[in-house]
């Protein structure tokens, strides 16, 4: 039984994937032209309409499928994808935060996304190396943290996300075993139409901020609950 664990997102709490795909929009036009590539970013709304998940495997293959004239240069855009480069965007002192919160207990990163291209983002950025390779990857992971909970048995839960709505319902799924810790990074930490009625145990505006943080921050709720 852990004292504590962190479970860490990736996507805009590590990493900075909104910087990501701005990246790729203008790389893979480079590569593909302007149909192709136009035509890339509308199969990959429908994509993540259809499998409820982001999946850039499947939507490359949908666009070879959609124009097998052009296999060269669909072929290259996925090469391209598949080695891309993430550290290069990846939040400031990141993983020297992973290995803070480290010093306080057991870390883990619980991310949504597909189960090829996601695990292998998160091993290319060096953190799957940093939480030792503990990296579960789910389509709505704040459905399956009853799992995880019985996976990695601890007093304490924190968990470390961008999203509010994840948050919340997260909560709502471990109470007060779980401290919520949104960092104000990536769009959907910052529009208006992703706000829910709920306000996290901590708010940081940056994830390297959780470096000011002592596991105190992290237990604070648990505590005040025990001496209440």
């Amino acid at each position: 039984m852990y004292p504590l664990v962190f479970m860490i997102d990736f996507d805009n709490t590590i990493c900075d994937n909104d910087g990501v795909k701005k990246d790729m929009e203008a790389r893979l036009l480079e590569i593909l032209g302007d149909r192709l590539a136009a035509r890339f970013w509308e199969l990959y709304e429908a994509v993540r309409k259809d499998l409820d998940v982001i999946d850039f495997y499947e939507t490359m293959r949908r666009l070879g499928a959609e124009f097998p004239d052009d296999a060269a240069r669909v072929d290259r855009a996925t090469d391209c994808l598949m080695d891309w480069d993430f550290t290069v965007r990846m939040y400031p002192r990141a993983l020297e935060t992973v290995e803070h919160l480290k010093s306080m207990g057991k870390c883990i990163v619980v991310s949504d996304g597909d189960p090829v291209f996601q695990p292998s983002k998160i091993w290319q950025s060096g953190v799957t190396q940093a939480v030792d390779g503990h990296v579960l990857i789910f389509v709505h992971k704040e459905k399956f943290l009853p799992s995880v909970e019985r996976r990695f048995r601890a007093e304490h839960f924190a968990l470390i996300d961008d999203k509010p709505g994840i948050l919340m319902r997260s909560k709502a799924a471990l109470g007060d075993r779980l401290t919520t810790v949104q960092v104000l990074q990536g769009k959907y930490a910052l529009d208006p139409k992703h706000a829910v009625d709920y306000k996290p145990d901590i708010v940081v505006k940056d994830f390297k901020d959780l470096l000011n943080c002592s596991v105190d921050d992290f237990l604070l709720k648990k505590k005040a609950g025990a001496s209440a």
